[in-house]
C-alpha cells in the first residue's frame, strides 16, 4: 500500500478529541442543537446497529461541496466557527452531522467520521468497556433531542459513540445509492475485538466466504448483519471504524474525487473485491469507503 494511504488512514484515526466532545457535551458557541437521530420517532431499538455518523472537519465548505456533488447530500446549519453544527440530509432524510474541528497546534487535521452505535444501556456499556480496558472520553449523559450517549475508544483504540436514542433507532432499510451502506472495523487483533464486541452487545461472529471477499468476518445481532471486521495489515495505523457509502459504479465515483478536492486512497481494482470497492478521503482527510451494492448476481450470494 502507498505510504500516503497509511498516513491518511492513520490521521483519520488520530485522537484529537477536543471537538469530538462537542458531539456529546455541546459547546458554548454552538449555533444549532444536535438533532434527533430519527426525524420521526420509531419507538423501536436495534441494539448493535450503527444509527448515525458525525464528521469532524476543519473545512466545512470544502466537504459540503465534496459530498454534495459526489453523493447528492444536502446541508443545513451554521458553520465556520468552533462548535458549529451542520445537518446532512439525503433525499429528505437526515443521515449525518458535521462539526467544525480546527486543526491541532501542529497543524495536523482532526478530520474523521465518528459512528454512533445503538446500545441498550449506555451506562452499563461504558462500565463494561472501562473494565475491558477501553477509554471513556465523555461520561454517559443526556443530550437534548439526541438521547443518552458517551464517546469512547474500544480496548484497541477505535473511537465511536455509544447511544440510546430519543425516539428510537432508524428502521432497517436498504438505502438508495448515495446513502450509508455499511460500517467496518479495522483492527490489528480480530479475535480480541470480536470477543470484546460480542461480550458488549451479544453479537455473533460469522465468516462469510464471498467470491469477491473470501473469509470476510461479519458481526450479526438477532440474525441481522451489523458490521464487518477486517485485520489491519499496517502496524502504524490505529484501529478505526470505517463507514461505507453505497454507489453503483465505484470507478466512476472515484474518478471525480480529486477534482472535488479529495484523494483516492485505494482505487477500484480487479484484485480488490473485484473492483466493487474504493477508499477515498474528503478534502479535510476523513476516510470513507465506496461500495457497489448489490454485487453482480454471481457475487452476492453470501451477502456483504
Amino acid at each position: 500500500m502507498p505510504h500516503r494511504v497509511k498516513d491518511e488512514i492513520g490521521r483519520a484515526a488520530s485522537v484529537g478529541l477536543t471537538c469530538l466532545l462537542v458531539l456529546a457535551v455541546g459547546c458554548s458557541r454552538t449555533k444549532k442543537n444536535v438533532p434527533a437521530i430519527t426525524a420521526t420517532p420509531t419507538g423501536e431499538y436495534r441494539v448493535g446497529a450503527f444509527v448515525w455518523y458525525d464528521l469532524l472537519t476543519d473545512d466545512v465548505p470544502g466537504v459540503e461541496r465534496f459530498y454534495g456533488e459526489l453523493f447528492g447530500w444536502e446541508f443545513e446549519g451554521s458553520f465556520g466557527d468552533e462548535g458549529d453544527f451542520t445537518l446532512v440530509s439525503f433525499q429528505g432524510t437526515p443521515i449525518a452531522g458535521i462539526v467544525y474541528a480546527p486543526p491541532l497546534e501542529s497543524g495536523e487535521s482532526r478530520a474523521r467520521w465518528v459512528p454512533s452505535l445503538s446500545v441498550a444501556d449506555v451506562d452499563q456499556a461504558v462500565a463494561q468497556l472501562r473494565r475491558a480496558g477501553g477509554m471513556v472520553y465523555t461520561e454517559p449523559h443526556e443530550v437534548p433531542d439526541r438521547g443518552r450517549l458517551a464517546v469512547v475508544g474500544d480496548p484497541a483504540g477505535a473511537i465511536l459513540s455509544l447511544v440510546r436514542a430519543t425516539g428510537g433507532d432508524p428502521a432497517d432499510v436498504d438505502g438508495p445509492v448515495g446513502s450509508w451502506l455499511w460500517t467496518e472495523l479495522w483492527t490489528h487483533d480480530v479475535e480480541a475485538s470480536v470477543s470484546f464486541y460480542s461480550s458488549l452487545l451479544g453479537y455473533e461472529y460469522e465468516i462469510v466466504d464471498l467470491p469477491v471477499i473470501p473469509d470476510y468476518g461479519v458481526l450479526t445481532k438477532d440474525g441481522e448483519p451489523r458490521a464487518g471486521v477486517r485485520k489491519l495489515p499496517w502496524e502504524q495505523v490505529m484501529p478505526n471504524w470505517l463507514p461505507y457509502v453505497r454507489v453503483d459504479d465505484p470507478a466512476a465515483v472515484a474518478a471525480r474525487v480529486e477534482g472535488l478536492g479529495g484523494r483516492v486512497l485505494i482505487a477500484p481494482s480487479d484484485t480488490v473485491r473485484a473492483g466493487s470497492v474504493a477508499l477515498i478521503a474528503d478534502p479535510s482527510g476523513a476516510a470513507v469507503a465506496l461500495q457497489k451494492w448489490p454485487l453482480d448476481d454471481a457475487e452476492r450470494d453470501g451477502g456483504r
